[in-house]
């Protein structure tokens, strides 16, 4: 779960691991009048997702 703010509200999101080498899907919940997109929280995400791939997850691909 990722937090930012700004000063007109909140704004949680998560995002699932990566389906094949680049899809991921996020869910967002926008409290008050948040006016960003969690840009801030993206290199925390993707360095999670490369962890992740180094670590020798499998890759999770599409039927």
């Amino acid at each position: 779960m990722l937090y930012d703010r700004d000063d007109h509200g909140e704004y949680l999101h998560f995002a699932t691991a990566l389906a094949g080498t680049r899809v991921f899907f996020e869910v967002v919940q926008r409290i008050g009048g948040y006016r960003g997109y969690g840009v801030v929280n993206a290199p925390v995400r993707m360095a999670a997702h490369r962890a992740h791939r180094r670590a020798g997850a499998p890759a999770k691909t599409a039927v």
